[in-house]
């Protein structure tokens, strides 16, 4: 019986001992320490989760030192950038510790850090947003919007699709297709090549479809656990159907993708794009989408955005303008 309990000691010791030595330590200036697991840091802050809270943010004024079990991607202030783990030197001082080499840092030499990027990310994104009224105007809208994102190491894979229907009165107003897919490669950590395809139909605005094929260039100002800015320019050939005649143009394209974290659990975005026709017929186009999302509860969120689109030349007897207002729940998964 003795033998037994002495194995059972042990064993708990044993697992004690890996969940602690598994674990990230940040050692605070007025001699407290904060254990679990360092995300990154941002704009001053370090971003710790522990298996008594959610993720929460720490000043980094206030942190002396960091121990980390893994390695993390740094960025100094003077923009060079460093990989390791984060551990002690020989004088007992913070250190950045890799495979080649033991470098002395400080906290105040740290403007970011992250988790190195993984060889394969994914992530879906679903949204559904319902209206409508009754009473002297009888109205229903549906609004349901997806997206995934899918990276191989420097290859990246995107597909993005909307139906937008709109009835007052049992008469349809509005009634848009949208489905694109993006093939990116990144050629440095910043820059990328890319090419695509597109689709979109628009009947009650006289618009067939509208078939889109292109190449182009971009880049990523940041990107990271809580910001994104990603700019592309590309030359697309566009054939369309309107009122019932087709064309053939050929047009360059701006876009801007934009996303930052402006609390624990919400999110700014805005997008962007701005295409020019070149040859062909003579428009321009442009659409943005501005918006929040807020997560509620696990990976479900609310979702409220506005969509302005705006076309220099559309078919006969349609407004150059289209606003849409839209506020609903939606998924996002990685």
């Amino acid at each position: 019986m003795r033998r037994k309990l002495s194995t059972a000691c042990v064993a708990c010791a044993l697992l004690v001992f890996a969940l602690t030595a598994s674990a990230d330590v940040l050692y605070m200036q007025n001699g407290d320490r904060i254990t679990g697991s360092v995300k990154r840091i941002w704009d001053g802050e370090l971003f710790i989760e522990s298996d008594y809270a959610d993720e929460f943010a720490v000043k980094l004024e206030f942190v002396e030192r960091i121990e980390t079990d893994g390695d993390f991607e740094i960025e100094l202030r003077d923009d060079t950038e460093l990989t390791g783990r984060f551990g002690q030197d020989e004088s007992g001082g913070m250190a950045l510790i890799n495979e080649t080499a033991t470098v002395p840092l400080a906290i105040a030499d740290i403007e970011e850090l992250e988790e190195p990027e993984k060889h394969f990310e994914w992530k879906t994104r679903s949204d559904l947003s319902l209206g409508g009224s009754r009473g002297n105007t009888e109205t229903n809208d549906f609004l349901w919007q997806g997206a995934g994102s899918f990276k191989f190491g420097d290859h990246r894979h995107q597909v993005d699709l909307r139906f937008d229907r709109k009835e007052q009165d049992g008469l349809v107003t509005k009634e848009q297709y949208n489905s694109n897919y993006l093939y990116s490669w990144f050629f440095t950590d910043r820059w990328f090549l890319g090419s695509g395809i597109g689709y979109e139909r628009d009947p009650i605005r006289q618009l067939t479809d509208r078939f889109t094929t292109g190449v182009g260039f971009g880049y990523q100002v940041f990107e990271d656990a809580d910001r994104l800015l990603e700019v592309t320019l590309a030359a697309i050939g566009v054939r369309e159907n309107i009122a019932g005649f087709t064309n053939d143009s050929s047009t360059a394209q701006w876009n801007l993708t934009y996303r930052r974290d402006v609390m624990s659990d919400m999110e700014v975005f805005h997008d962007h794009s701005l295409t020019v026709y070149l040859t062909g017929r003579s428009n321009q186009i442009a659409d943005t989408t501005t918006g929040i999302r807020w997560d509620v509860w696990g990976d479900i969120y609310l979702n409220a955005q506005i969509d302005w689109n705006w076309e220099s030349d559309p078919a006969t007897g349609n407004e150059k303008t289209d606003l849409t207002y839209a506020l609903g729940i939606g998924i996002e998964l990685d």
